[in-house]
């Protein structure tokens, strides 16, 4: 009994860390210092690219310059890729948890009901 609670105290853990994971706000930085320095692209669960497409939007490698180049910086694929990466992470962390969980208390009514029957 001592190593399903284990296991069901582990797995929800997981599960709920995979959970946390997927509804915290993912953020990217955008070069500046302080709180206005990140740009936020939602969260793994649903994406809002708004800010970075105004970010790219208001960079100065829009202004064309003659003989010039200005380095430029996508802030829509590096907010998809801190998106991705989350999901990466997140979602087998939470699928696992639910494994565990549901794995274990599942064994544990078959085996309550064969040994009562």
């Amino acid at each position: 009994m001592t190593m399903r609670r284990l296991i069901i105290g582990v797995g929800a853990a997981l599960l709920v860390a995979g959970v946390i994971g997927l509804l915290v706000p993912v953020s990217i930085s955008d070069g500046r210092t302080g709180s206005e320095g990140s740009i936020g692209c939602g969260n793994a669960v649903a994406t809002d690219l708004s800010a970075a497409r105004s970010a790219n939007n208001n960079s100065v490698a829009n202004i064309p310059i003659l003989n010039e180049v200005v380095p430029h910086t996508d802030y829509v694929a590096k907010c998809q890729s801190a998106v991705g990466s989350r999901r990466a992470w997140s979602i087998p962390l939470a699928v696992l948890g639910l494994i565990a969980v549901a794995g274990t208390l599942l064994t544990a009514r078959a085996g309550a009901a064969q040994s009562g029957t």
